[in-house]
């Protein structure tokens, strides 16, 4: 069987028909990447985040409100649960065994690393679970075109939702053109094929401010929702850390609750302070748990 070569050339049309600007590549973006008006967006969104939600959380979940005490005790649905299979070392037999029990479970979607991204597509065709990828997970150490280049790869096998791990050094840095840079290259990519684009911030690893600084930067740079944490470094996700990603994007976009959250009083936790979904390597178990209290 012959093997089509893919070429270099063969990549710039369909990156020249998104507009992608690569950075640091002569004729295509300059040095700084962001215009003086995203800045100065981007400045006052940051300054407005701040002075309203780094300190002050208004969440019910404080407040020892009914309506939390609720919410802390429900089941936990599968549709509010974004199910993975993070690790790269996953075999094929693993690969399918996890597909074919997340098929009818009822999840919003499945994540699954790019390898198996073909596999997904196939064994969930005509499952109303979308499947979606990671790309550069857990390190995000890839290039920004490199991003781009498997994304687009992704949304031509039929992947519907992208999870990228944000530049987690420009962020600590505060070198937030860098950051805004390579989400934003990634989400017009997506854009083309009318995909969601996901953005771990990796929280732990950021000062409060710092995190603050990395909503804003993933909201403008037009990610459809901003995850917690990948796992994969010092801490998971905490219930406070939800609530300021909450406070910071102002429900423009999705704020999900990743890493760590194993269990059903862990993901009732994040759904209650705010988080709109819940990313895990655990749905089945969190959505047996719910099954079972539906049970009584």
């Amino acid at each position: 069987m012959a093997v089509k070569q893919l070429s270099v050339a063969g990549w710039r049309a369909p990156l020249k028909a998104c507009r992608l600007q690569a950075p640091g590549v002569p004729g295509t973006m300059d040095s700084t990447g962001m215009t003086d008006r995203e800045r100065v967006a981007l400045a006052r969104e940051i300054a407005l985040a701040a002075r309203n939600g780094v300190t002050a959380h208004s969440c019910a979940c404080d407040s020892g409100s009914s309506s939390a005490s609720l919410a802390v005790s429900a089941p936990v649905p599968a549709s509010a649960l974004d199910h993975a299979l993070p690790q790269p070392s996953a075999s094929s037999s693993e690969a399918r065994r996890f597909l074919s029990s997340s098929r009818d479970a009822g999840f919003r979607s499945v994540c699954v690393q790019p390898p198996l991204a073909a596999l997904a597509v196939r064994m969930l065709r005509g499952s109303k679970t979308r499947v979606g990828s990671f790309i550069g997970f857990p390190q995000s150490s890839a290039l920004t075109p490199t991003k781009c280049l498997e994304a687009q790869l992704l949304l031509t096998i039929g992947v519907r939702e992208l999870t990228i791990v944000a530049d987690i050094g420009a962020l600590r840095s505060g070198d937030l053109d860098a950051a805004f840079i390579d989400i934003r290259a990634v989400a017009e990519v997506a854009a083309c094929r009318d995909a969601k684009l996901n953005v771990f911030l990796e929280l732990p690893l950021l000062s409060a401010r710092r995190k603050v600084e990395a909503c804003v930067v993933a909201k403008l740079a037009g990610a459809s929702a901003v995850l917690s944490a990948t796992g994969f470094n010092r801490s998971n996700a905490e219930p406070a850390d939800i609530e300021l990603m909450c406070s910071a994007v102002g429900g423009e976009l999705d704020v999900v609750a990743a890493g760590g959250v194993h269990s059903a009083s862990a993901a009732r936790q994040m759904l209650a302070a705010g988080a709109a979904r819940v990313c895990t390597s655990h749905g089945l178990e969190i959505a047996a748990f719910a099954y079972r209290q539906t049970l009584g």
